[in-house]
């Protein structure tokens, strides 16, 4: 499944893919486009997919599967850095050989499809419902205002 085609990456890229490549590109779009899934959950995505029902993915989706392909097209093993004078080099950090999303990227894939990391959940208190005449109040230190008073015992039946 990919929704984001070889022809959408070409038009992106500035340098023309070679045709050698092109199997490579192919696969690191379907493999972007499964992470894309993996983010928004595949019945979002199937809805993209260009072989589904119609639908086309959001703009902000398709830049941020360009960005990881390009990044894993033009640095397939993840070189970090390299200098020359004195020389030191660095190799790969954890997350950075193949395809993948940075934090940010995850961020913009949730929010152009429509999701929110904010939600709400309800909660059950452990008080009870009614105030009997039975309750008793006790004077808080700080004001003149009266805190009615559980026992511990009154929380457990």
């Amino acid at each position: 499944m990919s929704f984001v085609t070889f022809t959408e990456f070409q038009v992106r890229y500035e340098n023309t893919v070679p045709a050698a490549d092109e199997e490579r590109v192919a696969a690191y779009l379907e493999d972007a486009c499964a992470l894309v899934s993996d983010v928004v959950g595949a019945t979002v995505t199937a809805a993209w997919d260009e072989s589904g029902s119609g639908g086309e993915a959001p703009g902000a989706i398709v830049a941020v599967v360009y960005a990881a392909v390009r990044r894993a097209y033009e640095n397939p093993g993840g070189l970090q850095g390299e200098t020359i004078g004195d020389y030191s080099w660095r190799g790969a950090g954890s997350q950075s050989v193949g395809v993948y999303f940075t934090p940010a990227e995850v961020r913009q894939i949730r929010r152009a499809a429509g999701l929110s990391a904010v939600g709400t959940i309800e909660l059950q208190g452990m008080l009870p419902n009614t105030i009997a005449e039975s309750d008793q109040y006790v004077a808080d230190a700080g004001s003149s205002n009266s805190i009615l008073y559980y026992a511990r015992e009154d929380l457990l039946t």
